[in-house]
């Protein structure tokens, strides 16, 4: 059935569900200490106050400092931001704007951000162009790839696609043959529905022209059968009897057995190819009903809340550094969340079977620390996003799992995508977690590399645009250099089922259709394998195997600029290939 629920209502996304073995048991009941209430949680625009500092026999302060940081935190080290009106832009200028006065490009950076998002207000595409250019001439990769955007959709800037291309390779440091636009492999993508609308529209025609012929057919055979009734009848007429006057008289040709012939192979033609087009009809109606008969086995839709329960915090084991021929990969964890079983939404079903084997492919195969959330709600999903931030180092690996219900909503100005917690409630937005709030989180979060890949109906927005940078598939064994200039920028991707459409939860009553095509990859490779490689492949293998269902699947990947990817690469290592130190 399908992954979503009302059109602005839920819709799922593939993540683990209810913990049942002993393992997931031991997972769920770590110490609670440390707990956050939601509201601690979020990321906020946090200016510190200044240091104090001796040089000799001298103290003076330093300047204040500003970070993005949760407001618990915030509030720890003494920092100040707006606990009320977060989406203000006048507040979070104040944090952010001294210093971006003076140069520094990261603060510049926010700046550009904060005016390209509007909080609160229009967006000012004009004056985010100007900050995004003075931190991307200094070479700031993340400000180069959002001056990009700018010129590739043309806002606040003249459009130019030579001049966004060359911000998105500066950004990514690689040659000009490595890299496209989502935006032209959209184009292509169009161009395919586009012929395959022509064909049905096409096909529509020919049922139509068939049943106006089918029509015309019966319409001749009832009058070919009414002739030959005719002609029968006339030669079965006795002659006249008795003295008639020759004025009288009507001279009329006989019927002759030839007509009679003629009319009857006329009429046996016609039957023959009624029962043609009849028999044509039939396969149509059978056709139908196959296919009405499997659209109601399909599985539910991924829309759906959950009990109460109070949220474990995050405990990650001990990772190891992965290597291979003298590459450092740094350590792999991922953090898997299965939302199966909902309080007020509509369960789903292969959720925490598709989490379970996408644990274990990632331990056993690739030698990731996992750590795995069951019908987790919004207060232990967010907890678990900010346990990441203290447990995750500036070399380390992160992927994100998430397979529950997801939803769309065009309440506010924008249009704005979320993960449903097992407790969320439709139409009710108070538990719904908004993809700003993830992507802030991934922002913070040290990691050099994050990979959210997200198996739910609109799992795609959380990269607000469906373009920026999209490296080709790279069919080819990635050379040292390549690897290692991935390995040197920060990168922040998402991989969703089916971008921002709805998507079907499971066909086999064990896996989501996207489920069974990221094993299948995982699985089948023996070599580094980069992201945009996975994701080609599993995308190809969805696409082909939901042609015939009612409704067709395309995966996507897409950066996520809001959490400042900056061009980077995240790499699958296999055991058999890394030497783990």
């Amino acid at each position: 059935m399908l992954r979503h629920g009302l059109a602005a209502l839920a819709c799922g996304l593939l993540i683990g569900g209810c913990a049942t073995d002993s393992r997931q048991l031991e997972e769920a009941s770590a110490a609670t200490e440390g707990y956050e209430e939601v509201d601690d949680l979020f990321i906020v625009d946090c200016l510190l106050p200044g240091q104090v500092r001796k040089l000799g026999t001298q103290t003076y302060f330093t300047p204040r400092r500003p970070i993005r940081t949760t407001a618990k935190d915030c509030r720890i080290r003494g920092g100040e931001y707006v606990a009320y009106d977060r989406a203000d832009y006048r507040s979070a200028l104040n944090v952010w704007l001294g210093r971006a006065e003076a140069g520094d490009p990261e603060a510049q950076n926010y700046v550009g951000e904060i005016f390209e998002k509007g909080l609160g207000r229009e967006p000012d595409y004009v004056s985010a162009a100007e900050w995004y250019r003075k931190a991307a001439e200094q070479g700031y990769a993340r400000a180069q790839i959002n001056l990009g955007f700018l010129f590739e959709k043309g806002l606040g800037v003249e459009q130019d696609l030579a001049t966004a291309l060359n911000w998105y390779r500066r950004a990514s440091g690689v040659a000009e043959d490595q890299l496209v636009y989502r935006s032209e492999y959209d184009d292509r993508l169009d161009e395919l529905r586009e012929e395959l609308s022509t064909e049905l529209e096409r096909s529509r025609r020919q049922v139509d022209a068939l049943q106006d012929q089918l029509e015309r057919l019966r319409a001749e055979r009832d009058q070919l059968q009414r002739r030959l009734e005719e002609t029968a009848a006339r030669s079965a007429e006795p002659a006249p009897e008795g003295d008639v006057e020759i004025g009288d008289i009507e001279i009329v040709e006989p019927t002759s057995d030839e007509e009679s012939e003629q009319l009857a192979e006329e009429l046996a033609d016609a039957r023959e190819r009624i029962a043609t087009l009849e028999e044509l009809f039939t396969q149509v109606r059978e056709e139908r009903e196959t296919l009405e008969a499997r659209l109601s086995e399909l599985p539910p839709r991924r829309s759906a809340e959950a009990p109460d329960s109070e949220p474990d915090p995050l405990r990650l084991p001990e990772g190891t550094t992965a290597e291979v021929d003298g590459i450092e990969f740094g350590r792999y964890y991922a953090l898997i969340i299965g939302n199966q079983d909902y309080q007020y939404l509509e369960d789903l079903i292969s959720p925490i079977s598709d989490a379970e084997r996408v644990r274990d492919v990632l331990e056993e195969k690739y030698g990731f620390s996992t750590i795995f959330l069951p019908n987790a709600d919004e207060a232990r999903i967010l907890n678990a996003l900010n346990d990441l931030y203290e447990q995750v180092g500036p070399k380390d690996n992160l992927l994100i799992y998430y397979a529950g219900h997801g939803s769309l909503s065009e309440r506010e100005r924008r249009q704005r995508g979320y993960w449903l917690p097992v407790n969320a409630r439709r139409e009710r937005l108070v538990h719904w977690i908004n993809n700003s709030v993830i992507s802030d989180h991934l922002d913070r979060i040290r990691a050099r590399s994050i990979l959210v890949v997200a198996d739910s109906c609109y799992a795609g927005a959380l990269a607000s645009e469906s373009s920026a940078l999209l490296l080709p598939s790279g069919e080819g064994e990635l050379d040292p250099e390549t690897i290692r200039n991935g390995l040197q920028r920060r990168s922040r991707i998402v991989i969703s089922s089916g971008g921002v459409k709805p998507v079907l939860d499971t066909i086999d009553q064990e896996h989501s259709l996207f489920a069974r095509s990221l094993l299948e990859v995982l699985r089948r490779n023996e070599g580094i394998l980069r992201e945009n490689m996975l994701f080609a492949h599993v995308a190809a293998t969805v696409r082909r195997r939901s042609e015939d269902l009612p409704l067709p699947q395309t995966p996507e990947m897409r950066p996520i600029r809001a959490a400042g990817h900056a061009g980077g690469d995240f790499y699958f290592v296999p055991l058999s290939d890394a030497r783990e130190s």
